[in-house]
């Protein structure tokens, strides 16, 4: 079983708007943006290649990521969590890390709680401004409420 590593949501808004709108919305929830790197602007001035627009939020909790740190300096790998936002026609896809990878990287339990909190922040920063799970709209279910975790932090340490 190759599990994802990512779980992408779809904005049915063009790139400009949807990206103004996540940041604003992150921003509002609490989370702090450490970094927004342009990555189709990086490729085309290193490789001359032009791609739709994308961008890297770098994006954190001070509380999470000082709590994490705390205990393991390995959280640094962690955090800052990317949001990566990509134009895919008029609609925008939002990637992040999905939970279930930390579970099967076997990620200690004093690094992925703080993570999994901040994720869940994140995924409900992007289901509020009207992204829903990609996978459920190619299948044509309903998307629920809150599509993001279904895992709760405590399940990592049932180990």
């Amino acid at each position: 079983m190759n599990p994802e590593c990512s779980y992408t949501l779809v904005l049915n808004q063009p790139y400009e708007q949807a990206r103004g709108r996540i940041r604003a919305m992150l921003e509002k929830q609490g989370l702090q943006i450490a970094f927004d790197f342009d990555l189709a602007g990086g490729i085309l001035r290193t490789a001359g290649v032009r791609l739709p627009k994308c961008s890297v939020l770098g994006v954190d909790c001070p509380y999470e990521l000082l709590e994490a740190f705390v205990a393991d300096g390995a959280a640094g790998v962690f955090f800052p969590l990317h949001v990566v936002l990509s134009e895919h026609g008029p609609e925008t896809q939002a990637r992040i890390l999905a939970p279930q990878a930390l579970r099967t990287a076997g990620v200690s339990a004093a690094i992925s709680i703080p993570v999994h909190r901040t994720l869940r922040r994140v995924g409900e920063a992007l289901t509020s401004v009207g992204a829903h799970s990609a996978k459920r709209a190619q299948e044509g279910t309903p998307v629920p409420k809150s599509p993001v975790f279904d895992v709760c932090p405590q399940e990592v340490t049932k180990k």
